[in-house]
């Protein structure tokens, strides 16, 4: 199950690596193509997730997670033989709410199933993720290398397709791990009760405000990193690659160092938050004042290393709120949906009005809000609160 992060990381490389030719080849703006990929896709997703959850508890999660690898491999299909801008939208609006299906349950079983290792589940599903986000890129690079052209992005979604469907005939003949019996599953309240108690748990809240703050050192940094080591620094494509490859390298050594850890020493989880995000703000000042592009690039190391443990570790808090109940916290987790969608384009036009270095800065939000949120929270995000609201 955790190689569906991978899957779906892969899938979504695919339009992001693949927007400059899908907007050559339907003839769209900037912004169309920004809307039909990501915007209206979201906003579908956004509202859909929690039907698709609400569906899950009654049809069972394996029978939909098949359900939703089994749509993402038809709007693949769907999306690489698309006429034209309306067709494509459609065919990213179902992308969207399969992988909330496919992915999001996915996840929410591997918690459940491991409630004494979630941190650790989380790192390791953070890592496929990773290992994904490379293989998307890769695999339209090789296709515009193989074809000869800029249509890589039909091929590319044809590719996914297939893959999706050799995923789900997959899924099909094994079994998906079961959460242990707890003596109070009989009086689990249904899910909608369940999501409405979570908003009442601001201990809850504050964490799954950290999961979404982790959206800051990702994407959106390697798209300032990119443009500040090209404009502050002068350094061309090569250099910009290299950081960026410095960054997932990085990355991947923090989360597999993080799984380790923790197998060693569990229930450190706290401390492992309070260490890695100190770390990562001191990495991330060092990173953005390094004056030459080699140092930049070496800076980044620790920069990946430092923030890859941080959205596992946050996740984790959320989830120690509600054992056994992953599903709840996915759900919840919605109420900051929208902060991840306007946080990009809010950084966009601080660096249009001032700078893309100081959009960097604003950036160290991510750490510096971590720590605070372990600091302050002490030991009460390890506490499942199930049904009370206070602290």
């Amino acid at each position: 199950m955790f190689a569906i992060a991978a899957l779906d990381e892969l899938a979504s490389g695919v339009p992001s690596s693949g927007a400059p030719d899908i907007e050559r080849t339907l003839g769209l703006s900037h912004g169309g193509t920004t809307a039909i990929l990501f915007l209206v896709p979201g906003l579908f997703g956004l509202v859909l997730d929690p039907v698709v959850f609400w569906l899950a508890e009654r049809v069972g999660r394996p029978r939909m997670i098949r359900l939703g690898l089994a749509a993402h491999a038809v709007a693949a299909f769907a999306a690489a033989w698309a006429p034209g801008p309306v067709s494509l939208a459609g065919a990213m609006a179902l992308w969207f709410v399969a992988a909330g299906a496919a992915t999001g349950l996915s996840e929410a079983i591997l918690v459940d199933a491991w409630p004494d290792r979630q941190a650790r589940t989380m790192a390791r599903w953070t890592l496929l993720s990773l290992i994904g986000d490379f293989a998307g890129p890769a695999l339209v690079g090789v296709l515009a290398t193989a074809i000869g052209g800029h249509a890589a992005w039909r091929p590319a979604f044809v590719v996914t397709g297939a893959l999706f469907t050799v995923w789900t005939i997959a899924t099909c003949a094994r079994a998906f791990p079961a959460p242990p019996a707890r003596a109070d599953d009989d009086d689990e309240p249904p899910l909608w009760q369940a999501v409405r108690d979570a908003l009442r748990d601001r201990v809850l809240i504050a964490w799954m405000f950290g999961t979404a703050l982790c959206n800051l050192l990702d994407e959106i940094l390697v798209v300032f990193a990119s443009l500040h080591v090209r404009d502050d620094l002068g350094a061309g494509p090569a250099w910009q690659s290299v950081t960026i490859g410095a960054f997932v390298a990085g990355g991947a050594l923090g989360l597999v160092a993080l799984d380790r850890v923790l197998a060693r020493w569990p229930g450190r989880e706290r401390r492992a938050l309070i260490a890695t995000g100190a770390a990562c703000a001191v990495a991330f000042a060092a990173w953005l004042a390094a004056p030459t592009a080699w140092l930049s690039a070496l800076g980044m190391v620790g920069v990946g290393v430092t923030a890859a443990p941080l959205y596992p570790l946050a996740s984790a808090q959320a989830y120690a709120r509600r054992p056994g109940r992953a599903s709840v916290v996915i759900v919840a987790s919605n109420l900051f949906a929208p902060m991840s969608l306007a946080l990009p384009w809010l950084l966009g036009l601080v660096a249009d009005h001032t700078s893309v270095t100081t959009a960097l800065w604003l950036l160290i939000a991510q750490p510096i809000g971590i720590l605070a949120l372990a600091i302050t929270t002490g030991d009460r995000g390890n506490r499942g609160s199930r049904t009370d609201g206070a602290p």
